[in-house]
């Protein structure tokens, strides 16, 4: 344990309220959104007056304040976007959390001084995303919520701060990758309105993958088959400190005052325990016994039926799901022992398992319906443990014995959290030295550790019958009220040269001047003046004329072979992409094979998500295996998804000396004009445009390109909703790895029904596809999506290349989409 480690505790802040509880409890910085381009555009983010104020009130007590920008930036918004950052920048925002590459190049190079942190959003897994980062200064990684401990300890040898989730909500998707939410009913994660998709319930369907996938019988399972718990690493402090990690990051920006104020309340008290005492005492039975009672506060809180301790510790499983409810569960308190029902009389007998307070709320809960209490009531008055009470219900509800009492609401631990923690704000301790000589200004220095002011005032008088004495003047100065300071009376020095006097009305006017001038001092330390003034002219790349070519992404040898025969005689008009995550490294040789015999080349897909796992095993592959090593000669280059794999690329570069091109795919989102550049600053000149886009959209960021590059955009293809650790193989009890002798596997494709929208056949139902090899679940779209009705419109953004991509199609549906791009025989 390195004893002079400083571990930072982050605290949501969904408002400036929430900001100042969680200060209180002990955070040493928050998050938090403007109005705009937060990754929570529901949550109650100030208004820019209210936010500069809470950029002063962070670093008079010390604080640090960080403004989310973690969303994607549209091309016309990116006009507003130096305007927007600007008040902020010159108050000396600690720091802002970006996702958007465009974004990222733009604060870079107009905010050349200003901290930069990359989102959560950016899905950074591995430590290949610092070498491309770095050139834009990013002082702090926000690593993906699935990373292990091991995985996160990799980072510790570069020299970027880390940043990992410690508690609250998961997503089920990695951040930054998922669009169920934009693409079923159109609020897009990316842009901070997600609908929750995960916490939705669903029906569980096995697949039928002989002639094309479509769904078959329904599978008995839990009804929230995407909701994970709510993590709680108050336990892993010691090893989340060893790992290396900087800043214990607090999800919950939506969630109450009270929640904030004690989540960093207990991170900061836990944190510094292990910091002051070791891992030995941290882990001791009192310790252990006294945490324990804190992670039960936590729960009255907020949980989703207990804690996990996250992908920290575990890859997946279903004791890391919510799967019969999906927000706060409660805590259990009770249990109905008995029942009386006559005449007028409506009355259960609960036994109390806990103690109980007054004007606590609980629900009468059936354990198989947990999400539909049979009954809610607030208490009266509190109630021991052990103790047996009446309470009257509704007549005509099903109430019965047995049924179990939960706890929604803790009014007493509300209490005392305002009580204890927000209503005790900060004040910052100063000392002062007063000055008073007759016929002379009165004169007030406050002063902190490295800030000191002096004011003078109105002008002293020789006393003529009772001098003021020095108590007086200290009482005058103590009285500091609602400001932010504080003072000590011994911290005063008080000289009062002879015998003087002045009005007390004069030393309090006085006193307020100074507390003012000391704050403006302090925050002036931190503000900043822009050093490079905005210019928002553009020299654009003229677009092309329309004349498209076409990619076609194949996913099997089947698809291969059909491709290759359509496309015979008119191959310089259909370039190939192998998605080798579906296809597979078993056939890649005899994939290529078949294209040399065409005399053609085709670029390799990489999968969407690229942990130091894969990339060791795709390393293998392509350095160590003489095969593999001849296959980066044989191919035009790859297709890459994410930051990882542009560095992975740019390393076999280095090795093979091949010349492979890169393509960007739509998980590289290029919503502005400013990422398309970004990517030419890692050497990519070919972009796909996102499939959360319209066409005018993807039509303005090309009219704005300042840099040669091609585009590229997907006519057809069934899109990945969602990538997950979490595997409906395994929670089902059929994880392949782990099948018991005799036992029946699981079907190679599931699907998935929103139980709200269900429908016949197979729309509404989404395909799950499993890689095992990276233990890694797939959610595709119910149906493939389909432009070629909209090629009026595509003529106007004039795209370079129309993409076909192909996953599970047979070979008739491959034949049928084929002859709409109009390669039919």
């Amino acid at each position: 344990m390195d004893k002079k480690k400083e571990i930072e505790i982050l605290a949501p802040a969904g408002s400036v309220d929430r900001m100042k509880a969680a200060f209180a409890g002990g955070a040493d910085a928050c998050y938090i959104g403007g109005k705009n381009f937060g990754a929570r555009a529901y949550a109650d983010n100030p208004e820019e007056k209210e936010l500069v104020d809470a950029i002063y009130y962070a670093h008079v007590h010390d604080k640090k304040l960080y403004m989310t920008i973690n969303t994607l930036i549209k091309e016309d918004e990116m006009k507003g976007l130096y305007n927007y950052v600007l008040p902020y920048y010159k108050a000396g925002i600690d720091a802002i959390l970006v996702q958007d590459f465009g974004v990222l190049k733009f604060l870079h190079e107009n905010f050349p001084d200003l901290v930069l942190h990359a989102s959560t959003q950016m899905t950074v897994c591995d430590t290949g995303a610092v070498n491309l980062l770095k050139k834009f200064d990013v002082k702090r990684l926000v690593l993906s919520r699935e990373l292990s401990l091991q995985e996160v300890a990799a980072f510790k040898k570069e020299k970027v701060e880390i940043e990992c989730f410690v508690h609250g909500a998961l997503c089920v998707c990695y951040s930054g990758q998922c669009l169920m939410s934009a693409m079923n009913g159109g609020r897009s994660g990316n842009r901070g309105s997600c609908a929750g998709p995960c916490r939705m319930s669903y029906n569980l369907y096995a697949g039928d993958n002989s002639n094309g996938i479509k769904p078959t019988g329904s599978l008995e399972t839990k009804p929230y088959l995407l909701s994970p718990k709510d993590i709680c690493a108050l336990d892993l402090i010691p090893d989340m400190a060893e790992a290396g990690i900087d800043s214990f990051k607090i999800e919950g920006r939506m969630k109450r005052p009270e929640y904030a104020a004690l989540t960093a309340y207990l991170y900061r008290k836990w944190t510094d325990v292990y910091l002051e005492n070791g891992k030995e005492y941290f882990n001791s039975e009192k310790a252990v016994r006294e945490r324990n009672s804190d992670i039960e506060k936590l729960s009255d809180i907020y949980n989703r039926g207990s804690f996990t301790k996250g992908y920290l510790v575990n890859h997946n499983g279903l004791e890391m799901m919510a799967n019969t409810r999906p927000n706060h569960n409660g805590v259990f308190v009770g249990t109905v022992k008995n029942v009386i029902t006559n005449g007028r009389k409506n009355v259960m007998i609960i036994n109390a398992a806990k103690e109980m307070n007054a004007h606590d709320v609980v629900e009468i809960r059936a354990e198989n319906r947990p999400t539909e209490p049979v009954y809610e009531f607030t208490l009266k008055d509190g109630k021991r443990a052990g103790e047996n009470f009446e309470a009257n219900f509704t007549k005509g509800l099903p109430v019965k014995a047995g049924l179990s009492v939960y706890r929604t609401k803790n009014e007493k631990l509300l209490n005392s959290i305002t009580e204890d923690i927000i209503l005790k704000p900060l004040k910052k301790k100063i000392k002062a030295s007063f000055y008073a000589e007759p016929d002379n200004v009165l004169m007030l220095t406050l002063f902190t550790e490295d800030t000191s002011i002096t004011v003078n005032g109105a002008v002293c008088l020789r006393a003529e019958n009772r001098p003021i004495e020095e108590n007086r003047v200290r009482d005058g100065l103590l009285k500091l009220g609602d400001t932010e300071f504080t003072m000590d009376r011994n911290d005063i020095e008080a000289i009062l040269a002879g015998e003087v006097f002045f009005p007390m009305s004069a030393l309090n006017e006085l006193r307020r001047t100074a507390c003012e001038a000391l704050y403006h001092a302090i925050t002036e330390k931190q503000m900043k003046i822009p050093v490079i003034t905005f210019d928002n002219e553009l020299k654009l790349f003229p677009k092309p004329v329309f004349k498209p070519d076409y990619e076609i992404v194949v996913s099997s040898v089947e698809q291969l072979k059909t491709v290759l025969e359509l496309t015979k005689n008119v191959k310089e008009q259909a370039e190939l992409i192998v998605n080798l995550e579906l296809f597979g490294f078993a056939y890649l040789l005899q994939g290529l094979d078949m294209i040399e015999a065409d005399l053609r080349k085709a670029y390799i897909r990489l999968p969407e998500i690229f942990r130091s796992k894969t990339k060791k095993k795709y390393m293998r592959y392509f350095s160590e295996n003489e095969d593999g090593f001849d296959v980066l000669l044989r191919i035009k280059g790859f297709m890459v998804r994410n930051l990882e794999e542009i560095n992975f690329v740019r390393e076999l570069i280095g090795i093979s000396d091949a010349p492979l091109e890169m393509i960007a795919d739509t998980n590289l989102y290029t919503f502005n004009s400013k990422a398309v550049e970004t990517l030419a600053d890692f050497n990519i000149h070919h972009y796909t445009a996102s499939l959360e886009q319209s066409l005018r959209e993807a039509e303005l960021v090309r009219d704005n390109i300042s840099v040669p590059s091609k585009l590229s955009l997907v006519v057809y293809g069934r899109e990945e909703l969602m990538v997950m650790t979490q595997c409906q193989w395994k929670n089902k009890g059929a994880c392949v790895k782990e099948l018991k002798k005799g036992q029946k596997p699981l079907p190679d494709v599931l699907y998935i029904e929103n139980k709200k929208n269900k429908s016949d056949g197979g729309k509404g139902k989404f395909p799950v596809i499993k890689d095992c090899e990276s233990c890694t679940n797939y959610i595709y779209q119910d149906e493939p999506l389909n432009l070629f009705d909209k090629m009026d419109e595509i003529k106007e953004l004039a795209p370079d290349f129309l993409r076909l991509d192909f996953s599970f199609e047979t070979e008739t549906e491959v034949r049928e989409v084929m002859k709409f791009a109009k390669f039919n025989k």
